[in-house]
């Protein structure tokens, strides 16, 4: 039990560092080594300018990817004993040399895509170094959050990235639904937000590269929530196109996770025919076809792992 503890409390307090403490302790930080130790902040800080200003977020071909980083920097294989995360691959997923793989839901927190990454270097060995992750673009402009985004093998998420990624031969992991989804995420409540979310479709038609959806069962289940001041954390999604989490896990703690395995289970690939230009109708009708065996993927695994009597409400 102390120990159960112990391990909820460190990831609660990495998970409030890179969503809250970033944003207030980092200005603190360099103002107090500017007034104590300018001489050695001052070199460092235009050291650090010259990598932050680099645009490495957008040169896909350069990304600071760091396979070693994901497989086994310490925190990250901590985390997947914390969660008790396994990930499920189907036969033959292995040999498909480019897919776009979509995965939901992405929960109050998505700790579990940057500890996912080591994880399918291993069980994916034909897509190692031609994985590449889309990631809000906010992400890449705070420090120390900037560098595990790169290093977790993420370029930003903008259309033209994504598309220069395709265009080269690499294949994309995504989290479809976002800050949006991130933000209504409820407790037991297994929802995707989808409906309105269809670039992944599109990109996949325009590049006739196969669709594999992705579900993380237990995603929901690790924090309680709370709709606390929904509407101004809706304003800062829609504005800044950042997440404000209110969620308590183990004791009430913010953001420490219940005692929850996560099981990611990946799909069959959905082939699409290549569709340089498709029409809305054309979009429309490959994401029935994306939803529709997203539900067959939740509904086959949900038993197995204990969910036997949710149903998943796509929005």
């Amino acid at each position: 039990m102390a120990a159960r503890a112990v391990d909820a409390l460190v990831v609660s307090a990495f998970t409030a560092f890179v969503q809250i403490g970033v944003w207030a302790l980092t200005p603190v930080g360099i103002a107090w080594a500017l007034a104590f130790h300018w001489k050695v902040t001052l070199p460092l800080l235009a050291l650090y300018l010259a990598s932050y200003l680099d645009g490495a977020e957008v040169r896909v071909k350069r990304v600071r990817a760091w396979p070693a980083f994901s497989r086994h920097f310490w925190l990250f294989t901590f985390m997947r004993r914390v969660y008790r995360q396994r990930v499920h691959v189907p036969a033959g997923l292995e040999a498909e040399e480019q897919i776009i793989l979509a995965l939901h839901p992405h929960g109050s927190m998505a700790d579990y895509r940057a500890i996912l990454d080591g994880q399918l270097l291993d069980l994916l060995p034909a897509l190692r170094g031609k994985m590449r992750w889309l990631a809000a673009s906010v992400l890449f402009r705070l420090p120390i959050v900037r560098e595990l985004t790169l290093w977790t093998g993420c370029i930003d998420a903008r259309r033209s990235v994504a598309e220069s990624a395709l265009r080269g031969g690499y294949s994309v992991g995504v989290l479809p639904g976002g800050e949006q989804e991130q933000l209504r995420t409820r407790y037991g409540r297994e929802s995707v937000y989808l409906r309105k979310r269809f670039g992944f479709v599109k990109l996949a038609l325009r590049f006739g590269v196969p669709l594999v959806p992705g579900y993380v069962f237990g995603c929901v289940d690790l924090y309680h929530t709370s709709s606390l001041l929904f509407s101004a954390r809706e304003w800062l999604v829609r504005s800044l196109g950042v997440c404000v989490p209110v969620c308590f896990g183990a004791w009430g703690v913010p953001m420490a996770p219940l005692a929850v395995p996560l099981n990611v289970v990946i799909g069959r690939p959905i082939k699409l025919p290549r569709n340089p230009e498709p029409t809305d109708e054309d979009v429309a009708r490959a994401l029935d076809q994306y939803i529709a065996a997203l539900r067959a993927l939740f509904d086959e695994n949900k038993a197995r792992f204990g969910y036997a009597d949710r149903e998943l409400e796509v929005c």
